[in-house]
């Protein structure tokens, strides 16, 4: 009998206790329903903030001096069979989104031209979140070396990197993980900025194709005086690394038997899946002043070291080689003259760039029978000249012309200056 008194206690004491919250919900006020609303919009919009959604593009006309030439401006002007002198392109056309939670950055980075879809910038990053001074990132991301790698293409006041970063860094990005220290403002290093990464060490965004892994780290400093007229950056670079052979010959510079300079091959490399090394040092600087005829930038990147490639190209592999490969030591730089003038939406650019892929060969030994030298050591210097007119904060125009001169061989095609010049016209918009 007290077992069914309590279960009767229970279930009416149920009954009532549902019956008050329903009447609690049918006498909520107009004002609690509108504040329910209020925060569960504010939470929606909190979310939303998380993701960001940016990018360019880049639609250009180009024209060249001779039809079908090989070109660094963007890429060669030939298309199968068919040469031609100009064209309309998009150069770039990025997507980029970016979702960013307490400490953790996650990034996803598209590249849309006529060419196709194609991967860039693609990590997943988390900072330290109790100084945040400390980043670990793991994904697709710039190789850290030099200033003008790391530096955006939207922002970049020249259409294109320089020849040799083109070279050594096809599309600039390789896939690893990247360690970055930040110096905070209240330490006595600020300014003071450090970049390391392990890559797989892959021309180009391209899966890897041997076991082997690239080191690379930048270490650079920047200050801007009080006044905030003066802005200067100092910074060095290293890369070591490279990739397996295979089964492929190799071939190194050194004196010949006729008592030429040439390549030879070395016995002592004749075995299968060696390493081809790419060792690399460089060192640049920036500074910008701020003063009556507006705005000054002056910079500069010198870099030297050993890149292995074929006969024809030196340019870092995105697959295992076919063919055999020549061991060179290279140098290479850049210089650029910035002057916004005035107060004004324009601005002009003077910059010049030099690659020698192969120091130890002057131009007219270059081809010379019994060398085995041929297109792959031929030195590049590149004069370009620009303006660019700044609609408003997301378009600009820019207008530029590369002279590029090519040391003379005994190559053929090559005993002169080949011509190629590029006229480029670029209108971007950024968003």
């Amino acid at each position: 009998m007290r077992i069914k008194n309590t279960y009767i206690f229970t279930l009416v004491s149920f009954v009532i206790l549902n019956t008050s919250l329903k009447g609690q919900e049918n006498n909520e006020t107009p004002l609690d329903t509108l504040t329910r609303t209020v925060v569960n919009l504010a939470d929606d919009v909190n979310k939303l903030k998380r993701l960001k959604i940016s990018g360019y593009v880049q639609p250009q006309y180009q024209y060249i001096d001779s039809a079908g030439a090989p070109s660094f401006a963007g890429g060669d002007f030939a298309n199968g069979s068919s040469k031609y002198f100009s064209r309309f392109m998009m150069r770039r056309g990025r997507f980029k989104f970016t979702y960013a939670y307490e400490n953790v950055e996650m990034v996803v980075n598209i590249d849309a031209t006529e060419k196709g879809l194609n991967m860039r910038e693609t990590f997943a990053k988390i900072t330290d979140p109790w100084k945040n001074m400390f980043s670990l990132t793991m994904g697709l991301l710039q190789v850290q070396f030099g200033y003008e790698v790391t530096q955006s293409s939207s922002v970049r006041e020249t259409p294109e990197r320089a020849r040799y970063n083109q070279i050594l860094f096809p599309v600039e990005r390789d896939l690893g993980a990247f360690g970055s220290i930040v110096f905070p403002k209240s330490s006595s290093l600020y300014g003071l900025k450090m970049d390391v990464a392990v890559m797989n060490g892959v021309g180009g965004v391209a899966p890897e194709f041997d076991s082997n892994k690239d080191f690379t780290g930048r270490l650079q400093y920047s200050k801007t005086t009080p006044n905030e007229k003066i802005t200067y950056a100092v910074g060095t670079s290293g890369y070591y690394g490279g990739y397996r052979i295979g089964s492929q010959k190799d071939y190194k510079f050194t004196k010949l038997a006729n008592g030429d300079n040439g390549f030879d091959f070395a016995p002592d490399t004749a075995n299968y899946n060696r390493l081809a090394q790419r060792i690399y040092m460089g060192a640049d600087a920036q500074a910008s002043f701020d003063w009556f005829p507006g705005i000054t930038t002056l910079r500069g990147e010198y870099i030297m070291g050993e890149n292995p490639g074929t006969a024809s190209s030196n340019k870092s592999p995105s697959n295992l080689p076919t063919s055999a490969i020549y061991h060179r030591q290279f140098n290479g730089a850049y210089f650029y003259f910035i002057q916004d003038i005035g107060k004004s939406k324009f601005q002009v650019v003077a910059k010049y760039d030099w690659f020698d892929p192969n120091v130890k060969i002057a131009g007219n030994d270059i081809g010379k029978a019994g060398t085995k030298t041929s297109l792959g050591d031929i030195r590049f210097d590149t004069y370009g000249f620009g303006v660019t007119y700044r609609v408003n904060t997301h378009v600009k125009l820019v207008l530029y012309y590369d002279i590029v001169k090519n040391e003379g061989t005994q190559v053929a095609g090559y005993t002169g200056d080949i011509k190629d010049n590029v006229f480029t016209c670029r209108m971007q918009f950024r968003y």
